[in-house]
């Protein structure tokens, strides 16, 4: 092969390598999009309208109707069953229905989906604390994979631990870390304080994650929890 066509035959390949990596998004920031199994085998119409459902009961969560959200998320199911180990945003909205047992459930499924995020555990704790106390939820924490965030990595050792050690470096990363990294930090510091009983540090840390302004315009589905948080609690 001459030396042009090589070089030809190299752009390529870096041409379809670039196209890949830019579909690559952060799981937190996008609707559920049917994974390439699924959409192989789901025929265009049936993984459009679930795909339009997902995205529209995230819009719902995101202005603070959870319950309209629920709704959606399940016609996201109901068009194509498959996506039921997907819809983690679904968990979610169960967790602020009070529907603990559902969210704990959902978490499940999406553990064998993702076994190294560290949030699907940490919910499916949260849920848990929600109806046993945190004290006993604690020791059935799910054990994950090794999440490749730094952040989500202490913050599963605060959740499972508890300890002054664990939970300071967790405030640590709120104070100095990144935009990202503090909100994350901010965000699951109050949740493990409002599972702990400690509503007003609870809310104190809430806020924190939600006047994190240089991470507000992130796109990030839990910076839009955040505030639905915030908004129920003060209820």
């Amino acid at each position: 092969m001459c030396a042009a066509a090589v070089a030809m035959r190299v752009l390529a390949l870096l041409a379809v390598a670039l196209r890949t990596t830019s579909l690559r998004v952060s799981r937190r920031r996008l609707a559920v999009a049917a994974p390439a199994p699924l959409a192989a085998l789901a025929t265009p119409a049936v993984a459009s309208d679930a795909r339009t459902y997902a995205r529209q009961g995230m819009s719902a969560f995101e202005k603070g109707d959870v319950e309209e959200s629920i709704q959606l998320l399940d016609a996201a199911e109901e068009a194509d069953p498959r996506y039921a180990t997907r819809l983690w945003q679904r968990g979610l909205s169960y967790y602020y229905a009070d529907r603990f047992k559902d969210a704990r459930k959902q978490f499940l499924m999406d553990v064998a989906e993702n076994p190294n995020d560290t949030e699907e555990a940490v919910w499916h704790l949260l849920a848990m604390a929600r109806t046993e106390g945190l004290a006993k939820a604690r020791p059935q924490m799910i054990k994950m994979g090794r999440d490749p965030r730094r952040v989500m990595r202490t913050v599963e050792e605060a959740f499972r631990n508890g300890d002054a050690e664990s939970i300071g470096a967790l405030e640590a990363i709120a104070t100095d870390g990144g935009a990202g990294d503090r909100f994350y930090a901010a965000l699951y510091r109050g949740l493990l304080a409002e599972a702990a009983g400690q509503p007003k540090v609870s809310a104190d840390w809430i806020s924190r994650a939600v006047d994190n302004r240089e991470y507000a315009s992130s796109g990030d589905y839990m910076y839009a929890l955040a505030k639905v948080h915030q908004s129920r609690r003060k209820k």
